[in-house]
């Protein structure tokens, strides 16, 4: 039998190849900013890994969050300076990839899309409470993945009694399972990714669109300022025409989240929350204005890098048979007095402008032309299925063809929608709803709400609110209203519909969205 010296050696070898084992994972940290501000409560390794913080990779509104709550919750007193720096740091050495990003930038970007959560059990245990994204958008180890636990029990004590239909605590187990699998702290993305460095200075050709505005092109330029930002200047070109600018700053974090703010010359603000693509090429993201991210813009960014490229056409698509249609080419570093090929069955009958950013040209269409998009080619310049030739317009789309607004306007803002009207073409197989399709582009519609009746008596389109004729939706204010039956408050739901005539003497087409008008959002005006 052994002696109990020897088992206390045995026992304590054992602990400590358990301990390396354990340690085995974990990001070391050295920023002198972070290790100062946190490590008395972090403890620090031999491998320059901090308790907690060297076991968790998050977006930089992740790590944002942390932060904050280290200040509200436990008194860390930081400078502006300095939580700034602590959030660079960790975004930096401790994010997400493109490849991660990909996945649950809608999120980010503020985007109204619905979720598809995969697991029963974050369903019921997570999802309740919170968006999949959130959780999704990070990274930990499976210790740091089950500590959640506790902690959400002890922030929330009451969360176990509002879960009563289920065992909440072991359902989050088997939550915190799927998550330690899905969403380890090192996964295949991070090791090819993680050391993308974020781009320089650079020219971006910006193709978007503004759901009430419509879709436009510019340039987006960057130059780098004595602190890490970068200045940002923008000058886009709308498809009817009308320009603006603007100009702000923005950071990169860990080389593939950008994240600014910039004004706009009818003095509108504005965030910016885009993400690089894996291979360094192209930004997509949004920008939407400060206190209404419903409002907003989507935009495709691409560097400008010396070749000649080709981004858009307005419009980007006429009539089979329309004569001298002036279309409008926009690029980049496109070459002089290029020749300009629109594509089967469409002839350039003259080019009225020729510059390195644009090209203006008069179009016509053959009467027999195929039905269909195009490439639009100016010398070695190509842009692929920017042009489409289309027989009639056959329906209307309107979008979101889903969405949410919120009453409110005393305590808490009110959340409005803007709708868009797509004029649609049904293509060459004359079917609607098939993938060859052509969308025409945002078209000038009428507007009006409709009923969507649940019960005989069902009146929600007199309270919700009104839709303008631009197609943005303003709804009512909150609280109760004594008009209405037991004095309910104006949430409800409702059809938004858009009619559209594509010539005078035509039949005018309609489309509609579904709107659920909700109540306000509480929660968020809670938190500090």
């Amino acid at each position: 039998m052994m002696n109990s010296k020897l088992l206390r050696l045995l026992f304590a070898g054992w602990a400590l190849m358990s301990a390396g084992i354990l340690w085995a994972e974990g990001l070391p940290v050295t920023s002198k900013v972070v290790r100062d501000n946190c490590g008395s409560c972090h403890e620090a390794d031999a491998q320059q890994r901090l308790s907690r913080i060297s076991y968790a990779r998050k977006t930089p509104e992740g790590w944002e969050e942390t932060v904050k709550r280290m200040e509200r919750i436990h008194g860390v007193q930081l400078s502006p300076t300095e939580a700034r720096e602590i959030v660079q740091y960790l975004s930096d050495h401790q994010g997400l990839t493109a490849s991660e990003l990909d996945k649950i930038s809608y999120a980010l970007e503020q985007r109204d899309e619905p979720e598809q959560v995969p697991n029963e059990a974050v369903k019921a245990a997570c999802a309740t409470c919170h968006s999949y994204a959130k959780i999704a958008a990070q990274r930990r180890t499976k210790e740091e993945w089950f500590k959640l636990k506790d902690f959400l029990m002890a922030m929330f004590p009451t969360m176990v009694y509002q879960h009563r239909r289920i065992d909440w605590g072991a359902t989050a187990d088997q939550a915190l399972a799927f998550f330690a699998e899905q969403f380890p702290l090192e996964s295949p993305e991070w090791q090819k990714e993680k050391d993308q460095p974020a781009p320089g200075d650079a020219t971006w050709l910006v193709v978007g669109s503004q759901r009430g505005k419509g879709e436009y092109v510019g340039t987006v330029t960057t130059k780098s300022l004595p602190d890490g930002a970068r200045q940002v200047q923008t000058a886009i070109t709308f498809a009817d025409g009308s320009k603006t600018t603007g100009s702000g700053t923005g950071r990169w974090y860990g080389g593939y989240s950008w994240r600014g703010s910039s004004q706009w010359q009818d003095g509108k603000k504005a965030r910016e929350v885009f993400h690089l693509s894996a291979d360094g090429k192209i930004v997509k993201g949004r920008w939407f204005v400060f206190d209404h991210p419903e409002i907003g813009g989507d935009e495709v960014r691409y560097r400008v890098d010396g070749q000649p490229q080709i981004v858009a056409v307005f419009p980007k698509a006429i009539k089979r048979g329309a004569q001298n249609v002036q279309l409008k080419i926009y690029g980049a570093n496109l070459p002089a007095n290029a020749q300009v090929i629109l594509g089967d069955g469409v002839k350039v009958v003259k080019v009225s402008e020729s510059a390195a950013d644009h090209i203006t040209v008069q179009a016509s269409v053959l009467p027999d032309s195929k039905i269909g998009r195009r490439d639009v080619t100016a010398g070695n310049a190509l842009g692929k299925d920017l042009l489409g030739v289309y027989e009639s317009v056959d329906y209307v789309r309107v979008f979101p063809d889903q969405a949410m607004a919120r009453i409110g306007g005393d305590r808490i803002a009110k959340k409005f929608t803007q709708f868009e009207a797509h004029a649609f073409s049904n293509g060459a197989d004359g079917k609607a709803g098939t993938p060859d399709d052509l969308d025409l582009g945002p078209v000038k519609a009428t507007w009006q709400l409709s009923e969507e009746s649940a019960s005989p008596d069902d009146t929600d389109v007199k309270y919700v609110g009104n839709v303008d004729q631009n197609g943005l939706f303003t709804p009512a204010v909150e609280g109760p209203n004594p008009e209405r039956f037991r004095s309910t408050n104006n949430a409800g739901d409702v059809w938004v519909e858009a009619k559209y005539a594509a010539s005078p003497n035509a039949k005018p087409l309609t489309g509609r969205a579904f709107l659920l008008v909700s109540v306000p959002l509480y929660r968020q005006s809670l938190i500090p």
